[in-house]
């Protein structure tokens, strides 16, 4: 009796999620991406527009115009990883792959760069 009450809670909690699943996009920056790229790197979105999120890797975010604080390693004598606050357009149902794009790796300025776009086949843009 009571696995049918937590099959049936989460039955419920899996369909109540399933209307903010719509349009999503998914930010994924886990480098884990089959084109390298010279001196790319795996980038964590911290925040979006100030909110971080509970999602490591990828994020869920909302379509629109946003702010992403995003961090990558620290290069080579460095301790600390690098952070940038950096605007990005977000489609709805897309997966972005995200990755820091340095000029040399010894340097610690990084620019956010979209390694490759795909659209999601679990959702739909209404």
């Amino acid at each position: 009796m009571a696995r049918t009450i937590v099959i049936a809670a989460l039955c419920a909690a899996g369909l109540a999620g399933c209307g903010t699943v719509q349009n999503t996009s998914l930010l994924d920056g886990s480098h884990r991406f089959g084109r390298a790229e010279l001196n790319t790197y795996p980038v964590r979105v911290l925040a979006i527009d100030g909110d971080y999120p509970v999602d490591i890797d990828p994020v869920r975010v909302e379509p629109g115009q946003r702010i992403l604080r995003v961090s990558a390693p620290p290069p080579s004598g460095f301790h600390w990883p690098e952070t940038r606050d950096v605007a990005f357009t977000v489609e709805p149902c897309k997966r972005y792959y995200l990755a820091a794009k340095r000029d040399n790796p010894l340097r610690r300025d990084f620019s956010l760069i979209v390694q490759d776009v795909e659209d999601r086949s679990d959702c739909r843009s209404e």
